[in-house]
This record gives C-alpha cells, sequence and structure tokens, in this order.
C-alpha cells in the first residue's frame, strides 16, 4: 500500500472515531477544508500541504506529530523517504539557474 493512501485511512479511522457522527462532509465544513481535497487525502490521491494536515489536525484535536505517530505510517515513511519524489511537476529555480539583467549584459539598462 502507497503511502499517501496509508496515511488516508489513518485520518479517516481518526475521524470516524472522533466524530459522534463520523461523518467526513462534517469534518471538513467545520474545519475549513474542501469536501473534495478530503475526499482526495482520504483516498491517497492528494499529497496534502502542511496547512491542510494541520486545519486535520486542528479537528482532530492533536498536534501534527501525533497523526504520524502510527507504526505502520513511521515504516512507510522510512521506506519511501529516500525515493519519494511529489507529484506535483513545479519546476524550481535555484539561485544558479537565475540570472539578472545585469549578469546576462543587458544593455538596456541606464548606467
Amino acid at each position: 500500500m502507497d503511502y499517501l493512501q496509508k496515511l488516508g485511512d489513518h485520518i479517516r479511522r481518526r475521524i470516524v472515531n472522533k466524530s459522534d457522527t463520523g461523518s467526513i462532509e462534517l469534518f471538513a465544513h467545520e474545519n475549513s477544508i474542501p469536501k473534495s481535497t478530503l475526499s482526495e487525502i482520504l483516498n491517497g490521491k492528494n499529497d496534502p500541504r502542511l496547512s491542510t494536515l494541520a486545519k486535520i489536525c486542528s479537528g482532530l484535536e492533536i498536534q501534527l506529530f501525533e497523526l504520524f505517530a502510527d507504526p505502520a505510517l513511521e515504516t512507510l515513511v522510512a521506506e519511501s523517504a529516500g525515493t519519494y519524489s511529489p507529484r506535483s511537476s513545479r519546476k524550481h529555480r535555484t539561485r544558479a539557474t537565475h540570472k539578472s539583467a545585469r549578469d546576462k549584459g543587458d544593455s538596456s539598462r541606464k548606467k
């Protein structure tokens, strides 16, 4: 089972155990999390942002580290840490690859 699926299952169990109704929709609404986002997280289809995890933890009344205290998650994190790559295909620029107009010799600048 993939890490995101395991995390989603873990969060789902905590929501159901915490809530009287076990309603995912109600939990999402009460914690200002779009229902579709929470559903994707619970189904392992969304790599959640830290801010979303913070909202989930707030709703569960736990600290962030407690969310990952499940031994199964710890094992998965340890196994996948070296091979993890975000699902996003964003390209990040570094200072070394970004050159200013001065570095490029832009002659349109007034001296």
